[in-house]
């Protein structure tokens, strides 16, 4: 049966078991073994695989076994590939799992050793001659990474056992006499002990992937610049903070190896301003501690150095504090950091949008609106400083590893004392030097919604969780840019898990993220037309960024969001606000601590890359009972 490479990544992945309808129509699970499979091109493999790490370490900081990864910084240990596709090949080999059988006529029970021993004949019971033979679809999974299909159990002596499923779905029976004797399926984890019960083989909670979502850099300029280092990184940042006009970046794109050639460079005057500056502190005229700055000053003021060191000089000077107390880290995050306004900037400027002035004309024509102040009051009361669709985007989705039965050390650990929940790996690399990543491209569309910085921070001082003495200047848009920068920790941020309360500017700011995320999903879906789990997530806290789009290639031909924008656009917002704020199970929801359930906010884990962590009404809304926050950020 065919399916499309983004289903193959989340549904069709080695290690779990599936549930698929063959030609006669009788359901058959099997478990997925291997892909046959290509290395995936053009894209930025460096960023992913640092990123897959960094993700990898959050999870073992949980609690969480890592012990199948190599996770050292600057190693190669991840290949990302997708299915090679070859006419006649099959994409994706799996075999048939468990090879157990019972007549749910009669009752009898058998197995069979290999797949290849089943025919058109297992399916005819050897006892009632009849055919009503099903497979047992259930297996067992343990947190410490094990599973196997479900057996017959082991009792000396007998050899016939009957399955009464309608009776117990856990035991079979025999005969010892005239009695009939229970025989249970439960039995011991050969890795680590822990009593193990069976459960439906394409249950959910047997594998949990981990997925990452990245958006590609589809600007081959951008993915040269990336990849010149540390100096772009710095150019990238001091972009973000208005350091750079767009006229000058783009010339730097455009002239990527002489802005980085030796003619560009000024080594050998920055030497002469340092001299002078070291001049300048000797006699008292400036501090010891504003050396950086002094000579970055000079750079910036140097007509002659008007080049990519200058943008370097820039953002180091912005973060000087930052570069002083942790090289080490300070390195690391402007990779992460750069990345991701890149892939923001991929988002912003894609080669095709629709503007929010495009969709605002479109709705009056269409005397959907009675004027444009009605949208722009109502993206102000969401906090919504802009709204655009941004077409031809291409997401790269990369499964690095899974878990069994939970996605959380953390609860894993409270539920099970004898095991670690561990992230398991994928197969190596034919040549062995890496951990394969199962990757998919999908081209798609979607609105991105810029949440309004200045409103997150006032937001966060009215509840008490920042003080008068960590407010910037809200009215300089820079300043603003960088206390996300200095207080919001996206590297924090993991995909499995709450975030630490000792974050908690973080973790606040991100819960307000993706609760409006989901909050606008569940209001795109209905309007739009794409079913629940159509549509997905990415979350950019560095810009306040919100990006849905339509995660399989039905809703793309069909401009299902594009369509919703340009002509619905003030109805999402309505629909957005009016039922997100009332749950079918209030006041049940209601008080709860998360104030989140799968009638408002949880929606299906295919649609989110955080498994529904880090979510509530309470920050959206101001509800009685609730701790913190206090006031909703839609009802300031």
């Amino acid at each position: 049966m065919k399916r499309s490479k983004t289903q193959a990544v989340y549904r069709f992945l080695p290690d779990m078991w599936i549930s698929e309808k063959g030609d006669s129509d009788r359901a058959i699970s099997a478990r997925i073994k291997n892909w046959n499979y290509i290395k995936m091109s053009d894209i930025y493999e460096d960023f992913i695989e640092e990123e897959i790490k960094r993700q990898i370490k959050l999870f073992g900081d949980r609690g969480g076994d890592i012990s199948a990864f190599d996770i050292t910084h600057g190693t190669h240990t991840f290949s990302v590939v997708e299915t090679a596709c070859n006419e006649g090949i099959p994409d994706i080999i799996g075999e048939m799992s468990p090879l157990v059988f019972y007549c749910s006529s009669c009752g009898t029970v058998f197995d069979v050793r290999n797949p290849s021993d089943v025919d058109k004949y297992t399916w005819k019971c050897k006892e009632c001659g009849k055919w009503a033979v099903k497979q047992l679809q259930m297996i067992y999974a343990c947190e410490c990474g094990h599973a196997q299909p479900i057996k017959i159990p082991y009792v000396p002596g007998v050899k016939d056992f009957k399955y009464r499923p309608n009776e117990t779905q856990y035991k079979m029976f025999y005969k010892s006499g005239l009695a009939d004797k229970p025989a249970e399926f439960v039995l011991p984890c050969p890795t680590c002990n822990s009593r193990l019960v069976p459960d439906n083989a394409n249950s959910g909670r047997n594998y949990k992937p981990f997925t990452l979502r990245v958006i590609n850099l589809v600007d081959e300029r951008c993915g040269r610049f990336y990849k010149k280092g540390l100096d772009a990184q710095k150019t990238i940042v001091s972009r973000w903070f208005d350091k750079i006009s767009a006229e000058d970046y783009e010339e730097i794109l455009n002239n990527i190896d002489l802005a980085f050639s030796d003619a560009f460079r000024s080594d050998a005057q920055r030497l002469q301003f340092e001299q002078q500056v070291r001049s300048l502190i000797d006699i008292g005229l400036i501090p010891a501690d504003q050396f950086e700055s002094a000579v970055n000053k000079l750079m910036q003021d140097n007509p002659n150095t008007k080049s990519v060191e200058t943008y370097v000089a820039q953002c180091d000077d912005l973060f000087a504090k930052r570069k002083a107390e942790d090289p080490v880290g300070y390195t690391e995050w402007l990779g992460h950091f750069s990345f991701k306004l890149m892939q923001y900037d991929t988002l912003k400027y894609a080669k095709r949008i629709v503007t929010l002035e495009e969709a605002i004309l479109r709705q009056l024509e269409m005397e959907f609106i009675d004027s444009a102040d009605e949208v722009h009051e109502l993206n102000a009361k969401l906090g919504i400083k802009n709204m655009q669709v941004s077409c031809d985007i291409q997401i790269l989705n990369c499964t690095y590893g899974y878990t069994r039965r939970s996605a959380d050390p953390k609860i894993a650990s409270n539920n099970n004392s004898r095991c670690r929940l561990k992230l398991n790996a994928y197969d190596k690399t034919r040549d062995g030097t890496a951990n394969l990543v199962y990757g998919a491209k999908l081209d798609t569309e979607g609105i991105l919604f810029e949440i309004d910085r200045r409103k997150i921070i006032e937001w966060l001082h009215d509840n008490d969780i920042i003080l008068e003495e960590q407010l910037p200047d809200l009215d300089d848009e820079v300043s603003v840019k960088k206390w996300f920068a200095e207080y919001v920790h996206s590297d924090v941020i993991s995909m499995f898990g709450e975030i630490d309360e000792s974050e908690v500017i973080t973790k606040n700011v991100f819960a307000l993220l993706h609760s409006m995320s989901h909050a606008f999903m569940n209001a795109a879906g209905e309007l739009s037309g794409l079913s629940s789990n159509s549509l997905t997530e990415i979350i950019i806290v560095e810009t306040a960024s919100i990006f849905i789009y339509a995660q399989t290639s039905q809703g793309i031909p069909l401009g299902a969001l594009s369509g919703m924008a340009e002509t619905n656009y003030a109805y999402f917002l309505k629909k957005a606000f009016d039922e997100t704020k009332n749950c079918v199970f209030d006041p049940i929801c209601t008080e709860r601590d998360d104030t989140a359930c799968s009638a408002c906010l949880i929606i299906p884990e295919i649609s989110c890359n955080h498994f529904n962590a880090e979510l509530g009404r309470k920050y959206l809304y101001s509800i009685d009972g609730a701790e913190t926050p206090t006031i909703g950020f839609w009802e300031m």
